[in-house]
């Protein structure tokens, strides 16, 4: 027991170490997380035996809940509104063309029949809301840009899940119902996002009218909330995923107690998330087993980082393009970064498990060819991407992080939040502008202060628009 704990916390100690190599030189984290389980896997130096594809499975959807949950947190209400009618497109009618051209590919480039190919493309079809929300950070995108990818990337897993259930059905039974498939695609998506708004609404209330002792349990309290919404929204025919995602953007948005503390810790349980579901992914592989049928992974690769991510964007956005009158225009460059940007992550390796959980045949290749694509095409894109938005003309710079942050303790008001200050160290010749900085906050102040007790006079005398009036001295 202590040996494993002991070996569990030095590889989480690897990991979170290696985030730091990430940052520094563009390599995606997710790649050596994944790096890091292969390392302790069989057929590592550590050789820990681990073929658990039902506890990897369900590790995977619990860990995708809280990154979707953080996701939603960080992503802004007024980007979601910009980006959702693209993402919409592309997370579904995109999600279908990216799935039919890989699976012509494979028919062709594999030993695959046809059924087996369009299994494969539905379980490439979907990017990852991991890979893009840890990944896209500080490649200095464009905001416009960015807010399409990551609100794709958390609406687009309802889609290749169901594919990947009905043609894995389709292949054990021999029955493909396409207008339940249809129906069912509509109403998950319509519950899921009904249900994470109105169920976050209640979890704001909740957060803002429990008047809790201990502060540290208010972000318990937010992610406990969160996952019961994703359960629940399951459990009525809904999406999950889609409500985990809406409902922390509606608690992100909202006004809310303690909002500081509860976005620090759901941060930390996506970052953690990530760690142990890629690792549990690593443990899965068996590097001898990736060998036979490398170089058809390496050809398949290019077809989805070459042609099927850019035939869905162009066709998808070109197709929205036409039937808003023009008034959703993305330039080529602009559709050639959110083609490149389209990360696949997770999500495929954990729909790859779904066949070899119900003993599809060939559902091993599959895992091993879809594995061997998401580690490559994630290295390369990951390594390109800035470069790119920079050639394109696309890259907009990235604010400086702070590196000291000064945190207040105690009961915060509903709504409160934190203002964030960047003070430069004085450079030579640069002390006027200094000055100048220092009288226009001295004026401001002054300003405030006088004021000030105007209004606590009009209060005074029941003015509730804080404006100064004298009042009646007239005799009765």
């Amino acid at each position: 027991m202590d040996v494993g704990i002991a070996v569990f916390c030095l590889l989480a100690i690897a990991a979170i170490a290696s985030t730091r190599f990430s940052a520094r030189f563009g390599v995606p984290a997710l790649v050596l997380f994944v790096g890091l389980g292969v390392f302790a896997g069989s057929s590592g130096p550590l050789g820990i035996d681990f073929s658990d594809y039902a506890l990897t499975y369900d590790i995977g959807l619990i860990a995708l809940a809280v990154i979707l949950f953080s996701g939603g947190i960080e992503t802004k209400m007024r980007l979601f509104q910009v980006a959702i009618v693209p993402s919409g497109m592309l997370a579904t009618v995109g999600t279908l063309i990216t799935m039919f051209v890989i699976g012509l590919a494979a028919w062709w480039l594999t030993p695959l029949d046809w059924r087996h190919s369009l299994l494969l493309g539905a379980v490439m079809s979907s990017t990852d809301a991991a890979a893009i929300f840890s990944s896209l950070k500080g490649r200095g995108l464009p905001s416009r840009l960015r807010g399409i990818v990551e609100t794709e990337s958390g609406t687009n897993d309802p889609v290749a899940l169901l594919m990947t259930l009905a043609l894995v059905e389709a292949i054990t039974r021999g029955e493909f119902d396409v207008a339940g498939l249809v129906v069912r695609v509509v109403t998950q998506l319509a519950f899921g996002a009904v249900a994470g708004v109105v169920l976050a609404r209640l979890l704001v209330w909740l957060i803002n009218h429990l008047r809790l002792e201990a502060y540290g349990l208010y972000p318990i309290l937010a992610l406990s909330g969160g996952l019961l919404i994703y359960a629940v929204t399951n459990l009525v025919g809904g999406n999950g995923f889609l409500a985990a995602y809406c409902a922390g953007l509606v608690v992100g948005n909202s006004r809310l107690a303690h909002r500081h503390s509860i976005a620090t810790f759901t941060e930390a349980l996506a970052w953690g998330s990530q760690i142990l579901m890629f690792m549990v992914l690593g443990l899965l592989v068996f590097p001898e087993r990736l060998l036979p049928a490398l170089g058809v992974s390496l050809a398949v690769t290019a077809v989805v980082l070459l042609v099927a991510r850019p035939v869905a964007v162009f066709g998808t956005l070109g197709l929205l393009r036409g039937l808003s009158l023009g008034r959703y225009t993305f330039s080529v460059a602009e559709r050639t970064l959110l083609s490149w940007a389209g990360l696949k992550g997770a999500v495929p390796i954990i729909l790859a498990i779904i066949p070899l959980r119900f003993g599809v045949p060939g559902a091993e290749y599959i895992f091993n060819v879809v594995f061997v694509v998401v580690i490559v095409g994630t290295v390369i894109q990951g390594f390109s991407l800035g470069p790119l938005a920079q050639r394109l003309g696309l890259a907009v710079a990235e604010p400086p992080r702070s590196p000291l942050r000064l945190e207040l303790g105690g009961d915060a008001p509903i709504g409160a939040n934190g203002h964030r200050r960047l003070h430069r160290p004085r450079q030579p010749g640069g002390g006027g502008e200094h000055r100048r900085a220092g009288a226009a906050l001295r004026r401001r102040d002054r300003r405030r202060a006088a004021r000030r007790p105007a209004r606590h006079a009009a209060r005074e005398h029941g003015l509730p628009g804080g404006r100064p009036r004298l009042p009646d001295l007239r005799p009765p």
